[in-house]
């Protein structure tokens, strides 16, 4: 473990072999492309290049919504795919669809603020038992091992933003911190949805050696930290892995999914989330 240092109601299903994104249902990532299937073409994109969907392996189920203290906060866990949200979630079950009126006067800014649902994979558990959820919840700190926490080989997290949503704005949109270093990288597949049932994935397929890694997260180094005043906000400065939600045709995305690759093991093979920033915010 190295321990310094994210859909919806849509009229036809994309494939992320045979397209920029693909469009899965309920919080659970799917099975991911077959191991031969070519990459994508990524287009013109903040993350760029190749992008694999790592299926999940579920040895921890714990998938009810936590909050900052630990505190369940909801009954969370895997959603059918009904083709509209849950009464409780408020979205609109469509590419792009608004929040519920009123809903910035709850914001709480630019962070995420619960976990809706998770399921760590085996392996690796750095701070899964002593700083799950608090650790990834809040702003970035770079080089702090306390602030990250191991998604285990296959393990995956849904984020919300209490109050708020990720927009289509101006290049990226939004940023996914881990602990990578610049020649060391811990690679994971980040996907959005607006109501926690349709997902759409940036397609992440590169190999862990790989220089161009496309759409993966897990590589960009984290400088963002409350104590240096580098603003998580700033793609420009902040380091960490961004995202623009026009390369995947979306608009509005109020929860992020974050898998880590199945098929990569090894010491640099799992995920240590630090934090997920929005960028361009519905509720700035």
């Amino acid at each position: 473990m190295h321990a310094f240092a994210v859909t919806f109601g849509v009229a036809a299903t994309l494939s992320a072999c045979a397209g920029r994104a693909q469009v899965l249902g309920t919080d659970e990532p799917s099975g991911g492309c077959a191991s031969d299937c070519e990459p994508p073409d990524a287009g013109s994109s903040s993350r760029g290049g190749s992008g694999s969907s790592g299926s999940a392996s579920s040895s921890d189920a714990g998938s009810n919504a936590l909050d900052a203290s630990g505190v369940e906060a909801g009954t969370g866990g895997e959603v059918e795919t009904s083709g509209a949200p849950s009464e409780d979630e408020g979205g609109t079950g469509n590419l792009g669809g608004a929040s519920a009126a009123g809903a910035c006067a709850s914001s709480q800014g630019q962070f995420a603020t619960e976990v809706r649902s998770h399921s760590f994979g085996g392996g690796q558990n750095f701070n899964q038992a002593t700083r799950f959820p608090q650790a990834i919840l809040g702003p970035p700190v770079a080089n702090d091992p306390s602030s990250v926490v191991s998604l285990g080989n296959g393990g995956w997290v849904v984020l919300q933003f209490a109050g708020n949503a990720i927009v289509d704005g101006p290049g990226a949109d939004f940023t996914v911190f881990e602990n990578p270093q610049p020649n060391f990288k811990e690679l994971a597949t980040v996907a959005v949805s607006d109501d926690a049932q349709h997902w759409v994935e940036f397609p992440c397929t590169a190999a862990q050696d790989a220089i161009d890694v496309g759409f993966c997260a897990g590589v960009g180094v984290v400088y963002s930290s409350p104590k240096s005043g580098i603003s998580a906000g700033d793609p420009a400065v902040s380091g960490g892995d961004h995202y623009d939600l026009a390369d995947i045709s979306v608009t509005h995305a109020r929860f992020v999914r974050i898998t880590d690759r199945v098929d990569l093991t090894g010491v640099a093979g799992v995920f240590d989330l630090d934090a997920v920033a929005i960028v361009h915010a519905e509720c700035p």
